[in-house]
């Protein structure tokens, strides 16, 4: 049951990372497509990779699992750097 509910804290988490992401981009005008892929370590979910991609530029952020979880309730800590410099890094000409 644990790892049920484990589980859901980390999608959560990742929910709300997305929704952050989002509304960063529409602040600069874009929309975009933010997906992220699961990091595993013998077997055990160990982080994820966040991808987002704008106008066919892509930027993406490895983060812990433990760092993903602490953003359940708020995105904050490296995980809100980490966006932060992703929708930077999109939205800057070039």
């Amino acid at each position: 049951m644990e790892d049920k509910q484990s589980r859901e804290e980390f999608d959560t988490a990742l929910a709300r990372i997305r929704h952050d992401i989002k509304g960063r981009l529409v602040i600069h005008g874009f929309f975009g497509s933010v997906t992220y892929r699961d990091v595993e370590a013998n077997n055990l979910l160990s982080g994820s990779t966040i991808e987002v991609t704008v106008k066919g530029r892509t930027a993406e952020r490895s983060f812990s699992r433990q760092e993903i979880e602490d953003c359940r309730l708020r995105v904050s800590g490296p995980v809100l750097q980490g966006v932060i410099s992703m929708v930077e890094e999109l939205s800057a000409p070039g």
